[in-house]
């Protein structure tokens, strides 16, 4: 019997794949992407197209998350932590 790691839910937007291709040319990420030169903000690992795990602003610019379930939830708490600054600031 496998033990659960989650300890809470986090919400998940899904695309398909045409609409993460037409919002990394948006984002002007999508050439980083197919090259091999965008790395996962959390890991480093090596972003494809068949690896993201979801895209995250930092400091008003887009980076990439990998696919790994330990990057998807950091990125999940680095997201919900600045949502909380962003309400208690103003």
């Amino acid at each position: 019997m496998m033990k659960s790691v989650v300890k809470r839910r986090i919400p998940v937007t899904a695309i398909s794949t045409d609409e993460v291709v037409g919002l990394l040319h948006k984002l002007n990420l999508y050439d980083d992407v197919v090259s091999g030169k965008a790395k996962c903000f959390i890991c480093g690992r090596k972003i494809t197209l068949d690896n993201i795990g979801g895209i995250l602003m930092v400091n008003g610019k887009p980076v990439l998350v990998c696919d790994r379930p330990s990057c998807i939830a950091r990125a999940a708490l680095l997201s919900k932590e600045k949502q909380q600054v962003a309400v208690t600031s103003r």
